[in-house]
């Protein structure tokens, strides 16, 4: 899943010879923050609220304002991953789509991102989630995947975070094709793997550590 993936066309886009009132009223009516800025073609920048709040009377037209044309950017062929990363790097609730050539393609935001994640095969198929805490020296994922398919069950959907309480660590989230995945963690669990948290469509319950190893108890006598 690229970047164009994500383009939201109902974003609409201000020229730089188009007055303050028309940019404040569109911004008024989507009930945004920013709104792209295009010159021929060529993205300019965003303008923001605040940027015409704090200069209201200072500007007649957008162009007059100091825009930034590579701030919040990203290409055609970024990959998901990238975008997210492009979001957390920007201080606006929006990106601009560009191609090699600075051809202006599109915006979206936040929501469009997470509407677009949420189609993806991970998100929509059934299944069970676990999640296991691993020191970071000793992650292998394809020996997780080895074990966890051992049991006849697929991942369908992986991520990986660092644990914010110990940076040695990382937490693993994987998706599975089972609703019950209970076998699953008992198989991991005898290989010595931390599985934190299970949810399942049966409860969507997350369970801790302590009801975690009672169950696995009971499943291996």
């Amino acid at each position: 899943m690229n970047a164009f993936n994500f383009v939201n066309p109902l974003i609409p886009v201000l020229k730089p010879d188009d007055n303050i009132a028309k940019a404040t009223a569109l911004l008024d009516d989507q009930a945004l923050n920013q709104l792209p800025v295009v010159r021929e073609g060529q993205f300019q920048g965003f303008i923001t609220s605040d940027m015409l709040f704090d200069d209201l009377f200072d500007h007649s037209t957008v162009g007059k304002y100091h825009l930034n044309p590579d701030k919040c950017v990203v290409y055609s062929n970024q990959h998901f991953y990238e975008v997210v990363k492009a979001f957390s790097d920007c201080d606006l609730s929006m990106l601009a789509l560009v191609d090699e050539n600075h051809e202006y393609l599109g915006a979206f935001d936040a929501q469009d991102l997470l509407r677009a994640f949420s189609e993806t095969t991970a998100v929509q198929s059934p299944g069970s989630i676990i999640e296991i805490s691993i020191e970071q020296i000793d992650y292998s994922l394809a020996e997780i995947t080895r074990l966890i398919e051992s049991d006849g069950v697929k991942i369908i959907g992986c991520f990986m975070q660092n644990d914010i309480a110990d940076s040695n660590f990382i937490k693993l989230t994987l998706k599975l094709d089972r609703k019950d995945a209970t076998r699953t963690v008992a198989t991991l669990e005898r290989f010595s793997y931390n599985v934190v948290s299970l949810f399942q469509e049966a409860s969507i319950a997350s369970y801790d550590k302590e009801r975690l190893d009672a169950l696995l108890r009971y499943l291996d006598i």
